[in-house]
């Protein structure tokens, strides 16, 4: 399996704290701090989006019966179909064999299976996170009420594997929200070119914010073709300083001392890749 790029959400140190970073369409199990497993998950429409935020988990429904909320039953309406107001469990269940809620009931969020398992992963739920219902069921026996969740929303993750290579992913903005990275990430780069001494090739930025594949791309490997991840992803703290705090991100003049082996204009390409993508930040391709 492909080493899966980790989001920068900082984590609890002990008990279980599952983590969603939406435009990566993925949920992170951590245990104690660290990472236990990985889902893959369906997440909220553009229209009716899962809300970033931090959530405890308040309980967990086996079987459930589904109510189906007014809003849903307006759609069934509008699109000829039988109008439900409550589906009892069994396979035609929209939330499978179990219900995990987070935050006030109110809200109406959880983690759940789903009668359609080829909608996983991907952008299709009225809000919350879908899971396919062996993964449901998986989950449901780690977690209890009062475990974390942190629902975010970043487009753009920077990994370190465990050679010390940097890697950038870059996600489709489905939600077409403004991203705050791109006021951090050329200084970021350089900061860490500078650090480290090694360099970060500005055309490899530029390529991956522009395609947007979803795929670790190399920023310091020698070569990209044949780039493979040593070990695990693990998240640069660039976002966050790991601590929930933002990060102190010293700005870079354009002109540093380039480390051995770093083209001249290696820093300009750099910055300029980035701010062409700063001048549309909400931009979806």
């Amino acid at each position: 399996m492909a080493a899966m790029p980790q989001p920068d959400v900082p984590v609890n140190s002990s008990g279980l704290h599952l983590v969603v970073n939406l435009p990566q369409a993925r949920l992170f199990l951590y245990q104690d701090g660290q990472l236990a497993k990985i889902y893959p998950v369906a997440v909220g429409k553009m229209l009716t989006q899962t809300p970033i935020g931090s959530y405890d988990i308040t309980g967990v429904y086996h079987a459930p019966s589904w109510h189906v909320p007014k809003s849903i039953q307006e759609e069934m309406k509008k699109q000829g179909k039988p109008v439900l107001t409550v589906v009892p469990p069994g396979p035609e269940n929209p939330l499978g064999p179990v219900f995990i809620r987070f935050g006030a009931a109110k809200l109406g969020l959880g983690f759940h299976g789903t009668n359609v398992p080829s909608s996983v992963p991907g952008f299709r739920s009225h809000g919350c996170i879908r899971l396919k219902n062996d993964d449901a069921l998986d989950l449901a026996g780690a977690v209890s009420p009062g475990a974390a969740v942190t629902v975010a929303y970043q487009t753009v993750l920077l990994n370190e594997d465990r050679a010390g290579e940097l890697w950038l992913t870059a996600y489709r903005n489905h939600y077409k929200q403004d991203d705050p990275s791109f006021r951090s990430l050329a200084d970021v780069l350089l900061n860490w070119q500078k650090e480290k001494g090694v360099a970060v090739v500005g055309k490899r930025v530029d390529a991956a914010l522009r395609e947007r594949s979803g795929k670790p791309v190399c920023l310091t490997c020698k070569t990209t073709g044949k780039a493979k991840v040593s070990g695990e992803l693990v998240a640069v703290h660039w976002l966050t300083n790991g601590t929930g705090e933002p990060a102190n991100v010293q700005p870079q003049q354009d002109k540093l001392d380039a480390p051995a082996g770093v083209q001249a204009g290696n820093h300009e390409n750099m910055r300029s890749a980035v701010k062409r993508k700063a001048g549309k930040p909400a931009l979806a391709l």
